[in-house]
């Protein structure tokens, strides 16, 4: 590997993190983005302008075969992705994939299988969040007991239909059944699910849930879910996803109730409160939430060198599409379900 990691991007179907991706790598001395293909060609020289990027492929193997390009940034759109996972583990390459990793168990247990066997690492996208000072705060307060047990959490996220591109405003494949496993929910729950599992280091036990087109009637996906997980240690959550929100609106919002203290975040005003009695907070304080990010990009580089664990795997991948795939089973038969096991 050369000094910088030379990094191939295959596929702008999931936009919202492929070009901030992009952008960021175009900024790095130890990043080189070597290449982008996407089935758009269009799409692709755009945001290969923006990032000063000369090489654009027809055809995502001319990159991911490129014995000069070391790791595969793969955000084509769900269903298309293990194979392109496939391909480069095959190839040796490290791998950040989109969210989830696979429309099925039966296509992630492939996916985890050649990632293991060629022993290259895997980033999963819902999983970029644990580098950032908030998950990390939270995590630690946990680990320390300065919030007690977690009891409980519950998150809500209320959001409009996603764009296939910006400035479309059609959902294009966020809102094909047959390109990914659901809708709005699995679009934003996948991430609490990953929260949730890394704050307590537990998986989910149990899922049961609902869905439901309140705001979107001829979708051919929901744009309303909630679900009601149990995780291993007896803690619960709630989380409630939607895309009901009229375009451009947005808010979310998370409460975590521990045994002796609880946090609050609130999405819209951009605050945090906590309550608790370990300083700075006795009582209910409101404050800045912790800010910063050890960027993504430098744990996923430190990752592929091996110079630190990385802060998630696929075997992470696995168990978050794991429970979503429980969830929607569980929400079209009225039942609980138990997420799989790799």
């Amino acid at each position: 590997m050369s000094s910088a990691l030379r990094v191939g991007l295959v596929g702008l179907d999931h936009w919202y993190t492929a070009v901030p991706l992009a952008e960021e790598m175009a900024k790095r001395e130890d990043m080189t983005l070597s290449g982008i293909f996407d089935a758009d060609g269009k799409r692709a020289e755009e945001v290969a302008r923006r990032c000063g990027v000369e090489r654009v492929e027809t055809d995502w193997r001319a990159l991911v075969e490129d014995g000069g390009i070391d790791a595969v940034a793969s955000f084509v759109s769900v269903e298309q992705n293990p194979e392109v996972c496939l391909a480069a583990a095959a190839a040796g390459k490290h791998l950040m994939t989109i969210k989830p990793m696979a429309r099925t168990l039966e296509q992630a247990r492939e996916v985890v299988a050649a990632v293991r066997r060629a022993g290259v690492s895997f980033l999963p996208a819902e999983s970029l969040h644990r580098v950032g000072a908030q998950s990390r705060a939270l995590k630690q307060w946990l680990e320390e007991g300065r919030l007690g047990r977690l009891l409980h959490a519950s998150f809500s996220l209320w959001a409009g239909l996603p764009q296939r591109w910006p400035g479309d405003p059609g959902p294009g494949w966020f809102a094909d059944p047959a390109r990914t496993v659901g809708g709005a929910w699995v679009d934003h729950a996948i991430y609490h699910i990953d929260l949730m599992r890394f704050l307590l280091g537990e998986e989910v036990a149990t899922v049961a849930g609902q869905v439901g087109n309140l705001s979107h009637p001829g979708l051919p996906v929901e744009d309303w879910g909630v679900a009601t997980l149990s995780f291993a240690g007896g803690s619960r959550a709630v989380l409630e996803d939607t895309w009901t929100a009229p375009q451009g609106a947005f808010q979310q919002s998370a409460t975590l109730v521990g045994s002796e203290g609880a946090v609050h975040l609130d999405g819209i005003r951009r605050r945090m409160l906590v309550k608790g009695n370990f300083p700075p907070f006795t009582g209910w304080v409101e404050t800045d939430p912790p800010m910063g990010q050890r960027e993504a990009l430098s744990h996923w580089l430190s990752a592929v060198r091996a110079e630190g664990a990385p802060v998630a795997t696929v075997e992470d991948a696995w168990d978050n599409l794991a429970v979503c795939v429980a969830f929607y089973d569980a929400a079209s038969t009225g039942s609980t379900r138990t997420p799989e096991k790799a």
